[in-house]
């Protein structure tokens, strides 16, 4: 049977809202008995945190139908040997899932530097991360997302912070997020499922959908979120479908 795994910014919600038609989308899976997983790059809140989210604008949702880039870079320091003591940029709710997926959090004396969505970054923490970059530490990002959609726009995200860290200091990190095959082998562990089940639903060119179809899943593109009708058509990574939005992905069931 079909699974979906669906962004939540841009796809779901913007900003604190459901997007048109979301929730009786997600209605419709329940009625169907059809799985699905909210997977996003966005690490600034906790899966409790982004399920008080999703119901705060309406839509039913579980702590365990949600898997984040910061749930898929813990399993993978997790899966070192030894698991790095993490020097990391992120907010209270990455730190607090860091703690509790078993990774040990240093401030400065540390043996890898992770950047997440660091809404409170400050030029002293880039300023430690400068220095930590430079002494040669390992380097992962949750994510590559250059900006967060916002009811206002966009805003800067952690390819921006990325960016900037490469040209200060000449480092590029390991990035965890969608579009990497991590965040593929983590939804199939949750789900249980084959990749010939899954379809991926998002509004990013360079995440979502490259990451539905660097594995092999179908994928459908929504234009509520970045992606617009013209940067499409101009694009080399297309989707299996286009919709405009998820009311219009309820109406092929």
């Amino acid at each position: 049977m079909t699974a979906f795994l669906l962004d939540i910014d841009g796809t779901t919600l913007l900003g604190p809202e459901a997007l048109p038609g979301a929730a009786a989308f997600i209605e419709a899976l329940r009625d169907r008995g059809i799985r699905h997983l909210w997977m996003t790059n966005n690490t600034s809140l906790s899966r409790e945190s982004w399920r008080r989210r999703l119901e705060d604008a309406g839509i039913a949702a579980r702590a365990e139908e949600i898997y984040t880039a910061g749930d898929a870079t813990i399993d993978f320091l997790c899966g070192l040997d030894p698991a790095p003591r993490v020097h990391l940029l992120g907010t209270d709710d990455l730190a607090s899932d860091f703690r509790a997926g078993g990774i040990e959090l240093a401030d400065g004396d540390a043996d890898a530097l992770v950047l997440g969505y660091d809404l409170g970054l400050t030029y002293e923490k880039i300023r430690k991360a400068a220095f930590l970059l430079q002494r040669g530490v390992p380097f992962y990002a949750t994510h590559p997302d250059v900006t967060c959609p916002s009811p206002d726009g966009p805003i800067p995200d952690v390819g921006s912070f990325l960016a900037m860290f490469e040209v200060a200091c000449g480092r590029r990190a390991t990035v965890i997020g969608k579009p990497s095959a991590a965040m593929v082998d983590g939804a199939l562990q949750r789900l249980g499922c084959s990749r010939d089940d899954l379809v991926v639903v998002g509004d990013r060119l360079a995440t979502d959908i490259r990451m539905g179809n660097d594995a092999g899943i179908t994928s459908y593109l929504v234009l509520t979120g970045v992606t617009t009708q013209a940067d499409l058509d101009a694009a080399p990574e297309q989707p299996t479908r286009t919709f405009a939005s998820l009311a219009d992905v309820a109406t092929i069931f």
